[in-house]
């Protein structure tokens, strides 16, 4: 040790200790991915079908609500990734829909 001026010095006479390993980590265990559907179900195929078939009928008699082909566009969606529950709601809605605008027509009109 030295001094000058007031400031202490120090010199490390080359005191290296080798690095410590870190205490023992619980191992991971990787866990597999989720096997993605390779077809869709055969109960949400049959849905979306009958789904696109009851759009077509309403429409074209005329009582075809947008919230109906917003639904079946989302299964078609839900259908192109494979998705079968998220196909089968929309699908189901988009009927049910389809279903309440057929209603709706045969009702009497409202008279003021």
């Amino acid at each position: 040790m030295m001094a000058s001026s007031g400031i202490m010095v120090f010199s490390l006479s080359g005191c290296i200790t080798a690095p410590v390993p870190p205490a023992s980590l619980p191992a991971v265990i990787a866990q597999p991915a989720p096997a993605m559907p390779s077809t869709l179900s055969i109960e949400a195929d049959n849905a979306l079908k009958a789904a696109e078939q009851t759009v077509i009928e309403t429409r074209v008699r005329r009582a075809l609500w947008t919230a109906a082909t917003e639904h079946l566009e989302s299964a078609r969606v839900a259908a192109r990734s494979l998705n079968s529950d998220l196909t089968l709601k929309h699908a189901r809605e988009a009927i049910a829909l389809c279903q309440l605008g057929l209603q709706q027509k045969q009702s009497p009109p409202v008279i003021w």
